[in-house]
C-alpha cells in the first residue's frame, strides 16, 4: 500500500526535482497535483495539510515535509536508493550537501528571481516587466551559471564528483527554469551542456516528462510577449483619429475593419443628416466635406482605399487583408479599382436616387431613373455572383480580405432602398454569410444603423421590393 502522498505542480522546480528523483529510484507515491496558477494552494483544505502554502511537501503515514532539500535526504535515508545519490561516506556526504547549501542563495535564488520577474509576474498579470530589473538580475544569474560552468564542472562530469547525486538533479531543474523566459542557459557554455545532457540521459524519461511544462509555458510566454510587442507598437504610434458616420458604407468598411484588425482609434461620429460634414470645422478637416477621414496625427487622409491600404501597410494587421505577395496584392487591387465603377457606383446610386435624395430634398421618387439604375445595379451584382465569386470563397481569393469588407459594404446598402441583392444568387448570399461570420460581431454592430434605415423602409412600402 502507497503511504508517501506528494502534493506538487510542474511548474515548481522543486517539484520536478522530487518527481524525477522517485521516479528514477522507484520510490512509491500518490500523486497529488496542484494547480498554483488556479490559486489551489491557498485554499482552506490546502492551507490545512501546508500553512506555508507552497509545494512540494509530502507526508508520509503522518511525516509531513515541506522542503524539497530535506525531503530529498530523507527519502535517500528512508527508502532503499542508491548510495550515489546522498552518500552515507561522510567526506561524499558533505560534497553533496555543499552544493545543497551554496544552490539557495545561488542556483536557485539566480534562476528564480529572473524567472519570476521576467515570465511568471507578467503572465499572471498581464503587466509588462520592468525591464531594469529584470536586466539586474540576469546580470546576477549569469554570473552564477558561470561559476557552474568554470567551478563546480570545470573538472567534473557531475556537480559533486564522478558519480550523479541529488545535487545534480536540484541543480538541473533549476537551470532549466529560465528557458521559459526565453534565456538558454546552455550557451556557450560546454561544461554545462554536456553536463545536463548527463543528467537528461540519467533520468530519461522521467526528466522530458516533467519539463514538458518548460515549453509548454515557454510557447505561452511568446505569445505574451508578441502580444505585448504589438501592443507597445500600436501605442507607439500616432493616435488616429477616425471621423464616420456608419450611414456611409465606407464608413462602415473602416470601422469593421479596425475593430476586426485590432487597429486603436479614437472615433468622431459626423452627423451627415444634420449637416455637420458642411461646418467651417470639419471642413477644415476635409476641404471635400466628406466621411470617411483620418488623421494621424496630422497625416489626413480622405479616402477610404487609400486608408485601408495605408493601415494595412503602418499597422501589425494580418498579411490576408492586403497581402504583401505582389500577385495576391494585385488580386486584391483589381477588385478595389474595378468597383469604384461598377459595385460602388451602381448600387449606392440606387439607393441615392430612390431612398435619400428624395427624402433631403421633399421631392418625389424619378420612377423611370431608378428603374435604369437597378438594371445596371442588378447587371453588377450578376457579374459578382457569376464571375467574381465563380470558383472562389472570397472576392480575391480563398482568404478574406479588405476588398470583402467594401464590397459586402456597399451590397448592404440597397437593402434600405428595399432591394435584396442575395436573393437568388446563391454564390453571393455564402459569400456574404462568410464574411459577416468572419467579421462578427462588429458587421452586426457596424450595420446597426442600417438595419434600422431596412426596417424602417419595410414598414413604409412592405417587404423588401424591387421596381422591375
Amino acid at each position: 500500500m502507497v503511504t508517501l502522498k506528494f502534493y506538487y505542480d510542474f511548474l515548481s522546480q522543486p517539484c520536478r526535482t522530487l518527481y524525477i528523483f522517485m521516479k528514477k529510484t522507484k520510490i512509491p507515491f500518490e500523486p497529488k497535483p496542484v494547480n498554483l496558477r488556479q490559486g489551489e494552494h491557498l485554499t482552506k483544505e490546502f492551507v490545512s495539510l501546508n500553512p506555508f502554502k507552497k509545494v512540494p511537501f509530502i507526508d508520509d503515514k503522518g511525516t509531513v515535509l515541506i522542503e524539497s532539500v530535506s525531503i530529498l535526504r530523507y527519502l535517500c535515508r528512508t527508502y532503499n536508493v542508491a548510495d550515489h545519490w546522498y552518500p552515507k561516506d561522510i567526506q561524499r556526504q558533505a560534497l553533496v550537501d555543499q552544493y545543497l547549501e551554496w544552490q539557495h542563495n545561488n542556483t536557485r535564488a539566480h534562476c528564480t528571481e529572473y524567472f519570476r520577474h521576467k515570465a511568471l509576474w507578467p503572465l499572471k498579470t498581464g503587466r509588462e516587466a520592468n525591464t531594469e530589473k529584470v536586466t539586474v538580475l540576469e546580470n546576477r544569474m549569469i554570473e552564477n551559471l558561470n561559476l557552474l560552468e568554470n567551478i563546480w564542472l570545470k573538472d567534473k562530469p557531475f556537480l559533486c564528483g564522478d558519480e550523479i547525486s541529488v545535487s545534480d538533479l536540484v541543480g538541473a531543474c533549476e537551470v532549466e527554469q529560465p528557458r521559459i523566459a526565453g534565456f538558454d542557459p546552455l550557451v556557450d557554455r560546454p561544461n554545462l551542456t554536456k553536463w545536463i545532457a548527463r543528467v537528461q540521459s540519467e533520468f530519461s524519461p522521467y526528466y522530458e516528462e516533467a519539463h514538458q511544462v518548460i515549453e509548454q509555458t515557454a510557447d505561452e510566454y511568446k505569445r505574451y510577449v508578441n502580444e505585448l510587442s504589438k501592443k507597445i507598437s500600436l501605442n507607439n504610434m500616432a493616435k488616429l483619429i477616425y471621423y464616420h458616420n456608419l450611414l456611409s458604407q465606407p464608413s462602415r468598411a473602416l470601422y469593421m475593419f479596425f475593430k476586426k484588425a485590432e487597429v486603436p482609434f479614437e472615433g468622431k461620429v459626423v452627423d451627415l443628416l444634420k449637416g455637420e460634414q458642411f461646418t467651417a470645422e470639419f471642413e477644415a478637416i476635409n476641404p471635400f466635406k466628406k466621411v470617411p477621414v483620418v488623421n494621424a496625427n496630422g497625416f489626413v487622409l480622405i479616402e477610404s482605399i487609400a486608408i485601408l491600404r495605408y493601415i494595412c501597410r503602418t499597422y501589425n494587421v494580418a498579411d490576408h487583408w492586403y497581402p504583401k505577395d505582389s500577385v495576391k496584392q494585385a488580386q486584391v487591387d483589381e477588385y478595389l479599382e474595378w468597383q469604384h465603377t461598377n459595385t460602388r457606383a451602381d448600387c449606392a446610386l440606387y439607393y441615392l436616387h430612390k431612398v435619400l435624395w428624395p427624402v433631403m430634398n421633399g421631392k418625389p421618387v424619378n420612377e423611370q431613373r431608378v428603374a435604369q439604375l437597378e438594371k445596371k445595379m442588378i447587371t453588377t451584382l450578376d457579374l459578382i455572383e457569376n464571375v467574381w465569386l465563380k470558383n472562389k470563397t472570397f472576392l480575391s481569393g480563398n482568404e478574406i480580405s479588405i476588398s470583402d469588407i467594401i464590397a459586402i459594404c456597399e451590397i448592404d446598402q440597397t437593402r434600405i432602398a428595399g432591394y435584396n441583392p442575395y436573393a437568388n444568387r446563391p454564390n453571393l448570399s455564402n459569400w456574404k454569410m462568410r464574411t459577416a461570420t468572419y467579421l462578427s460581431p462588429y458587421y452586426e454592430e457596424a450595420n446597426e444603423i442600417l438595419e434600422m434605415h431596412v426596417a424602417k423602409y419595410n414598414k413604409k412600402y412592405g417587404k423588401l421590393n424591387s421596381h422591375i
